[in-house]
């Protein structure tokens, strides 16, 4: 009896280290086609944990980076940054503003497809495709509308996971037949927040409505053209069916950073999976001794990876530096990206490149100057600091206003910025403790979580591993709807036949009843009227004795 219940033990064991061996052992293909750094940030995270864990990964992206794990292997898009240069995806943020907003939206619809297209046709990605012996288990795609990639998932016959460096948008509620109301669902370039006016309630409905079609008419067809041309095959099904049959997708946002929105099942928050935890502060000695010496605190200054302060108009540039100026008593770390900066005042230390999550943890830290990127907003409110927001671009007016509202941030127009109101702004923050407490509120939100983001990524990556093609049950019946059965087109126009149907025949059968009671009428009328008309008889005179008679 012992005997058998070790045998079945020692069975048990075998089939669960085998099971964790092939999870473990995993050969996940990870595609990061953006020119955004900032994506790429993500990435590494995910890549290290993977690789980790004993998965092997394969990375295709343009940029090139140095991993310790000799299970990550990189494929480089070389070129791709010289290749798209016409489209505008990568110019300065300060010039790109002026162009119209469809001038834009066209320009990266275009782009992006030009960055697929040349990502499916580098010579590199080629060799690896055109490899035999090369197989994988699970593709992880980075969305920045290059759906056409997920022909790689068709090409080696494995489930997709996406991963969108923003919150839920068109592109990613699509995927997963995922709700927009656009009563309470802002587009992230409007800038409102959940709770809309009715002026901007029709007016993010009207803009819903042009990203439909921008989707179905612009978006669509682009992409399929690049999916046609390079995965050419008998039989192979419409782009839609793959873009519908991912798995799923994880979205970088979090209600405290946004707001809270409905979601489908295979929708995922995960946002803070990058954040990390450091050994050591990662400054070199020179900053830890200012940072340290700062008795009135440190501000730190950072518009991100994808813009750069160096591009700054005079008037901006000009405007931060005389209000640093005016704090001669606060240290000002500033991301500068050139060599110099004009009129530089003492207090403030440049730099090309600064350790931001080290920064912001350190306790003297005491205000954040930034763009308001989702991964600078996650990493401040984890951090417990408040904010001077300077949105320029996407969802950052959305971020900014947010943290207004929530009472850790202030916001800046860029357009109009003044020395005075820099000034103000920064003193009415660091003096004023409710801004500190707000954002230490905020932080203890963010970090109540039931499992740290990272994990959840994992959690779900081997998910999806285990069941060999996807997790089908978790998908919305929406899917299988098409975009008018979806919003209950077909239900409104069966309902309104219902309904006039019967008021029809009703109105058919009035207007006979009534047709032929006129009729009736008419017809009276007329009879009657012709017997009044016609003339009396005449008598002879031989009658008229006979009647006397």
């Amino acid at each position: 009896m012992i005997a058998r219940y070790q045998a079945s033990v020692v069975l048990v064991v075998t089939l669960l280290s085998t099971l964790c061996s092939l999870v473990g052992g995993a050969n996940i293909l990870v595609v990061y086609p953006s020119i955004s750094k900032t994506n790429y940030i993500f990435g590494q995270a995910l890549f290290e944990e993977l690789a980790t864990r004993g998965h092997n990964v394969t990375i295709v992206s343009p940029f090139e980076v140095q991993y310790g794990q000799e299970n990550i292997r990189q494929v480089r898009i070389t070129g791709l940054f010289s290749h798209i240069e016409d489209y505008g995806l990568n110019v300065n943020v300060f010039t790109k503003r002026d162009k119209s907003s469809f001038y834009g939206n066209t320009n990266l619809i275009y782009g992006t497809a030009a960055i697929a297209d040349y990502t499916l046709g580098h010579p590199k990605l080629q060799e690896l495709l055109q490899n035999p012996t090369e197989t994988f288990d699970l593709l992880i795609l980075d969305q920045v509308l290059c759906d056409s990639l997920l022909g790689l998932a068709y090409h080696y016959g494995i489930p997709a996971i996406v991963y969108s460096s923003s919150g839920p948008d068109k592109y990613t509620n699509e995927m997963v037949a995922n709700p927009h109301n656009s009563a309470y669902n802002p587009i992230p370039s409007l800038g409102y927040s959940d709770r809309m006016t009715l002026v901007q309630r029709v007016w993010n409905t009207f803009v819903s409505i042009c990203e439909q079609f921008n989707y179905k008419y612009l978006y669509l067809p682009s992409q399929e053209a690049v999916y046609q041309r390079h995965f050419q095959r008998p039989n192979l099904p419409p782009l839609l069916d793959l873009i519908h049959n991912v798995s799923l997708v994880m979205v970088n946002s979090h209600p405290v950073i946004t707001f809270a929105r409905p979601m489908v099942p295979n929708m995922l928050e995960i946002g803070g999976a990058h954040l990390r935890t450091f050994e050591d502060t990662g400054f070199s000695q020179d900053v830890i001794n200012w940072v340290e010496k700062a008795q009135n605190g440190v501000i730190y200054f950072s518009v991100g990876t994808n813009i750069r302060s160096a591009d700054f108009p005079d008037y901006l540039r000009e405007a931060f530096t005389q209000a640093f100026a005016r704090l001669d008593q606060v240290l000002v770390i500033w991301k500068w990206e050139n060599a110099t900066l004009v009129n530089q005042p003492s207090n403030v230390i440049v730099g090309p490149w600064m350790p931001q999550q080290q920064l912001l943890a350190h306790p003297n830290v005491r205000l954040h100057i930034t763009h308001g990127g989702s991964l600078s907003m996650m990493e401040t409110v984890h951090y417990g600091k408040p904010i001077l927001g300077l949105p320029l671009a996407g969802d950052q007016e959305i971020l900014v206003n947010r943290a207004v509202e929530a009472g850790y941030g202030l916001k800046l127009d860029y357009q109009n910025v003044t020395e005075d109101m820099v000034f103000e702004q920064i003193q009415r923050i660091m003096n004023d403790r409710s801004y500190r407490l707000a954002a230490l509120q905020a932080s203890r939100h963010f970090r109540e979580q039931p499992q740290k983001p990272m994990e959840k990524v994992m959690y779900y990556i081997d998910f999806v591993l285990k069941r060999d093609g996807g997790v089908s049950y978790l998908r919305s019946g929406a899917l299988y709807l098409s975009f008018w059965s979806r919003h209950v087109v077909d239900v409104a126009i069966m309902a309104i036949l219902i309904v006039m149907v019967p008021v029809g025949l009703f109105a058919t059968l009035i207007q006979i009843i009534l047709r032929k009671t006129h009729d009736r009428k008419v017809q009276k009328t007329t009879s009657t009227s012709t017997d009044s008309k016609r003339p009396e008889p005449k008598t002879t005179k031989g009658n008229a004795k006979v009647k006397r008679n």
